[in-house]
């Protein structure tokens, strides 16, 4: 035999196992196998030490010894039991194995009993089964070893999972801001060349009528000159002069025209060349206005990210401190079950070496051999999973100048040509304080929220809404509708989406009425109807089934206007029109389109998030009701894969680190998918 700190290879058995026995064998090495996989994973519970390497060899002695010895499941001796003289030996074995992994040595009185025990051709077969056993459970810790890396290196990528979701919010927020700010620059630039223009043509004009004017004094000159008294009078050489000086009236009165002519000309290129700069001066003091905008929402998107950053960072922190104790809790399992192992194969292999019963008795030094097993340094330091402290926080983005202060106007301004000026500041946001970079630690969450009072549940079917107690036990009651299906104040038809007011009100999809109610947190009252007051259609006041339905930050509702294919926005009073942010153009597939959009969520930076239930996909579009939406989970046809989803028209949430939670409502499961919008999604449920 030979010893190894890695792994022990057992001595293949001279007497081969009958067919019922290798099969008893090839079970419980399957059940064993499991056991260890779970044990050494930490699947069972909280880790205890080297408690579960104890556990799971006294489970493997108890299922060796049973299959050896021929006992059913039901523990009742067999037809044919082996002769008593195998029990001495079979129990010494079994003290072996079910000794504590911690022992630092063999007991005296164990030592000295191996040494002296024979190895009868029974004690051969059970030891090479055990052997077998050991043998098979090493890949096994090994793997588990291997797993807990992966989850910890699983976990550590989820920091930068959450610093690339800031940087790409605020990249894109710092790109439309960049983008804004060369609109304005290269409007401020064509309005200065529209300026120089009309400078320039006004000189035109200037001279054209000076032109003009002297044309005219000629022509009244050459006109003046004619005989005022007519032809008659004149004589033949008088009448001769009279012709050249027609000539020269005609001459001038020619000149005239066409001065006037060019003048009229000058004056209406530079009328037009007014009304385009006018345009240009208009179209610069929009572009300037939505510059400005573009830096309160980046400066606004900056503190809110900066905090949803901050705190889902501090929340990850946690998590994964937690994950790396039970890692550590485990490797101490797998390192104490791996020496145990190797140690309790080392004596075996021992006694199995005995080429006949009884030898090992007459050796004196078989006492010294065994105990060397256990002065054998067996650490395998693959087990060893090294401890990765987390990142630090990265820093937030600077705040930009806000619009309006002398600094922002100064910077952003003071480069634009003189003669194409910035208009007074029309900024729609005022500064804020940015966020401490060390704010206070989020408090960590109850075990039953002091809040959650009750389970409100939209009852379709019964075209009602039900409050149900907490604790699961006692009568529901209803809270709106429960008067029949219909459309009066107090009835509702098929709701399906359900949304709390930041006062209680219960805000509801009335799906088949085409309209959002909004009823009482008492639960008695008439509900109002705050969207889709005009009936069923497509219009700024219309809904066409209406299937969920959450609240912005303003209080506005967000609704998915299912049959129109498009998201509105409604206003918080409950009065006005709805406009469209999302979608509106149509069922289809593109990024500015939806074929039947179902739930929504909010993310944290206010984007809407949407399950797009024919396109198979989960897309995020602008909080700012503008720009394509991005698919962010599927999209890649009907499917089962880890990319694919099938029909999800179900909900859709955000886990605390922004994935998305996602109901595949055909594929009969719950998808965990990357906050990154990339990358495949696991199934976490079903």
């Amino acid at each position: 035999h030979q010893a190894s700190a890695e792994r022990v290879v057992p001595l293949a058995s001279p007497h081969p196992l009958p067919a019922p026995a290798m099969t008893r064998c090839s079970s419980m090495l399957a059940f064993l196998a499991w056991w260890a996989f779970a044990a050494a994973s930490g699947q069972c519970g909280e880790s205890s030490g080297v408690g579960y390497a104890k556990d799971m060899m006294l489970l493997s002695t108890r299922i060796t010894l049973q299959a050896a010895r021929g006992i059913d499941s039901n523990h009742k001796v067999a037809s044919n039991p082996k002769p008593s003289a195998y029990e001495p030996g079979k129990e010494l074995i079994q003290e072996l194995v079910t000794m504590p992994p911690a022992a630092d040595g063999l007991p005296p009185s164990l030592l000295q009993r191996l040494s002296q025990v024979r190895i009868t051709p029974e004690i051969r077969v059970l030891i090479t089964q055990m052997l077998g056993d050991i043998e098979h459970t090493f890949p096994i810790i090994v793997e588990a070893s291997h797993n807990d890396t992966r989850l910890r290196d699983h976990v550590y990528a989820g920091f930068d999972a959450i610093a690339l979701q800031l940087n790409q919010r605020d990249a894109a927020k710092k790109d439309a801001v960049a983008e804004a700010r060369q609109l304005h620059y290269n409007c401020r630039t064509q309005e200065s060349s529209l300026s120089g223009s009309l400078a320039q043509i006004n000189r035109s004009v200037t001279d054209s009528g000076e032109r003009k004017d002297d044309k005219l004094a000629i022509w009244q000159l050459r006109y003046s000159a004619l005989a005022p008294d007519g032809l008659g009078s004149l004589s033949a050489s008088a009448l001769a002069e009279h012709e050249g000086l027609v000539e020269k009236y005609t001459e001038a009165m020619h000149d005239y025209t066409q001065a006037l002519q060019n003048y009229e000309a000058k004056v209406a290129e530079y009328q037009k060349t007014v009304a385009e700069h006018k345009e240009k001066n208009a179209e610069c003091k929009r572009k300037q206005a939505y510059f400005e905008g573009a830096v309160c929402e980046s400066g606004a998107s900056l503190q809110t990210s900066c905090s949803a950053y901050v705190s889902t960072y501090d929340l990850h922190v946690q998590d994964y401190k937690d994950m790396a104790s039970g890692i550590a809790a485990r490797v101490v399992d797998r390192k104490a079950e791996w020496t145990h192992l190797n140690r309790v194969a080392c004596v075996l292999h021992e006694l199995a070496a005995s080429e006949k019963d009884g030898e090992l008795g007459e050796n004196s030094s078989a006492t010294e051999i065994l105990r060397g097993c256990y002065e054998v340094d067996f650490t395998n330091h693959n087990l060893t999973i090294p401890e990765l402290h987390p990142p630090a926080r990265q820093p937030c983005q600077v705040t930009p100048m806000w619009p309006c202060t002398a600094a922002f106007v100064h910077e952003e301004y003071a480069a634009l040509p003189s003669d194409a000026a910035a208009a007074a500041c029309m900024s729609p946001c005022s500064e804020s304080k940015t966020p401490s970079s060390t704010p206070a630690p989020t408090p960590a969450l109850a075990t039953e929220p002091a809040h959650l009072l009750a389970y409100i549940v939209t009852d379709c079917g019964g075209h009602r809404v039900q409050r149900c107690p907490v604790n699961g036990s006692g009568d529901c009651s209803t809270v709106a509708g429960g008067q029949g299906q219909g459309d009066g104040p107090r009835q509702l038809n098929f709701p399906l989406g359900l949304a709390l007011a930041p006062d209680g009100d219960f805000v509801i999809t009335d799906y088949q009425n085409h309209r959002i109610q909004q009823c009482p947190a008492s639960g008695s009252g008439d509900c109002i109807t705050v969207a889709g007051d005009q009936g069923q259609g497509a219009g700024s006041r219309q809904l066409n089934h209406p299937h969920d339905v959450v609240l912005a930050s303003d209080g506005d509702f967000i609704v998915a206007d299912h049959h129109n294919h498009r998201i509105q926005r409604c206003p918080a009073s409950g009065s006005g029109e709805c406009i469209t942010v999302a979608g509106g153009q149509g069922e289809g597939d593109g990024p500015q389109q939806f074929h039947y959009p179902h739930g929504l969520a909010l993310a944290l930076d206010g984007d809407f998030i949407v399950t797009d239930r024919y396109n198979h996909r989960i897309q995020q579009c602008p909080a700012s009701g503008s720009g394509d939406c991005i698919t962010v989970a599927g999209g890649q046809g009907k499917g089962d894969g880890p990319k694919q989803l099938n029909q999800p028209w179900g909900g859709v949430a955000l886990a605390a680190d922004g994935d998305f939670i996602v109901t595949d409502t055909h594929n009969h499961r719950i998808q965990r998918c990357p906050a990154s919008g990339s990358g495949e999604c696991i199934t976490v449920a079903g």
